[in-house]
């Protein structure tokens, strides 16, 4: 290792040979910056094959980290074969892959986010802003089994929110750091644990590195620090962003004890007679298209029905609806009449009149509305959902997030399985209930 190259917090990352290791770091501290001469290094002592895959949140990021294994091979006078290639993923969108070969055939493969490019692969793993990815869950589950061969997995990150996938990781490291878990009897993997927030790495030498000093400097660590909370908009956002500290600004709006709470396992199978209301959420190519009905009884809105379209043509969702209408003990709809879903509810409109079928644009306000109605009806246990791994985590996805003029933002990010499609139809059967139906006045003269 180049004397002196490094602080003593990359050295401790760079040195730590455990198997499961996070890195739970500030903004800008050269943790991405030590991993990849940690990656360099490893392949660099070796006589063997032994791959490494890097993503990260975006494409951009990943080709920093493939220009630093570029700088480390001509640093070392290491040869090594690198290629990058434009390639399109299943789904038809562009992405650049970079390798660097190295003389025993090990490689580094750096590439963006994407759980679907960790499919058929074997190696090490490092999944750098972890927080940032879009779909973090699905990552990590895909990622996983690229390791089952002896091979090593590291995810770094800045924090984005209480909650999240990386935030329940570092809660099971430090358990297990304390002693509450053990690996070896709670089937857990054994995470090593990094926390360096901006205090230590100003401790350790960061602003002198910076500031191109050779002594330490009191005053010019004051400095530093103060910049940067001169750079955050807010404390919460220079907590987030530089002490590890989630913001308490995004956050789930339905965690799983609340969805579990409001559980009926057997909702499903019993399709009564009473008032009924309709909500449905449309997409097509990447989002789907869902119908959820709920059934009044007494005051609970229990979940009597789930129709979930992919990819399906308006003509089929046009039919699928009609079928559901025909039914006169569905007292009231409410469907997304945003982009796609215009159409289809304007004609079911026409077809059932307006009084039964009422269109709803999704604006920053009626989403706020209906996610609220939402919350509000599961805090007082006056709904009752599935018991369905896929519906749970849909309401779990949706995140209420505070921007920076103060406007309140409820949203999921969009994965594989739909935008959160089964939450937002459930909100809509709520609106559907929450405005009882009106029949039209006849005025006779």
């Amino acid at each position: 290792m180049p004397k002196g190259y490094f602080l003593p917090y990359q050295v401790a990352w760079i040195l730590d040979d455990r198997s499961a290791m996070l890195w739970d770091k500030s903004r800008r501290i050269g943790a991405t910056y030590a991993d990849s001469y940690k990656a360099f290094r490893k392949r660099n002592m070796i006589d063997h094959r032994r791959d490494l895959w890097f993503s990260s949140a975006d494409e951009s990021a990943a080709m920093e980290y493939a220009l630093y294994i570029r700088q480390w091979g001509e640093m070392f006078r290491t040869i090594i074969k690198e290629t990058t290639k434009q390639e399109r993923d299943a789904d038809g969108y562009r992405f650049t892959n970079y390798v660097a070969e190295f003389p025993n055939g090990s490689r580094v493969n750096c590439m963006s986010s994407n759980p679907k490019r960790f499919r058929s692969k074997g190696g090490d793993v490092v999944l750098d802003e972890f927080d940032w990815h879009e779909q973090p869950g699905e990552m990590l589950d895909a990622a996983m089994p690229v390791t089952t061969w002896g091979y090593d997995i590291r995810a770094l990150t800045t924090r984005n929110g209480e909650g999240s996938e990386f935030d329940g990781l570092v809660k099971t490291a430090k358990k297990i750091t304390s002693g509450e878990l053990d690996p070896e009897k709670d089937a857990v993997l054994n995470w090593g644990y990094h926390f360096t927030p901006i205090t230590v790495a100003i401790e350790q030498g960061l602003a002198e590195k910076i500031y191109k000093l050779d002594h330490v400097d009191p005053k010019a660590r004051e400095r530093f620090l103060r910049e940067c909370r001169a750079r955050s908009r807010n404390e919460d956002a220079f907590n987030q962003e530089y002490m590890c500290i989630p913001s308490a600004t995004a956050s789930t709006l339905i965690p799983y004890d609340l969805y579990n709470s409001c559980i009926d396992a057997d909702c499903l199978n019993k399709y009564g007679d009473g008032n009924k209301y309709l909500g449905f959420d449309v997409g097509r190519e990447k989002d789907l298209t869902t119908f959820w009905i709920n059934e009044e009884v007494g005051d609970v809105l229990v979940c009597r029905k789930i129709i979930r379209l992919r990819k399906a043509p308006y003509a089929t969702q046009l039919q699928v609806g009609r079928d559901l209408l025909a039914d006169r003990s569905i007292k009231r709809a409410c469907g997304d009449a945003t982009g796609l879903g215009d159409m289809l509810v304007e004609t079911l409109q026409d077809e059932f009149g307006t009084h039964r079928v009422e269109k709803v644009k999704f604006t920053s306000q009626s989403k706020e509305h209906m996610a609220s109605l939402v919350l509000g009806r599961m805090e007082d246990k006056r709904v009752r959902v599935p018991d369905d791994p896929a519906i749970r985590e849909s309401f779990h996805k949706i995140r209420k997030t505070i921007t920076a003029a103060g406007n309140i933002r409820y949203d999921a990010a969009r994965t594989e399985a739909g935008h959160s499609d089964e939450f937002w139809a459930a909100a809509l059967s709520l609106e559907a209930a929450y405005q009882p139906q009106s029949e039209p006045e006849v005025i006779i003269i």
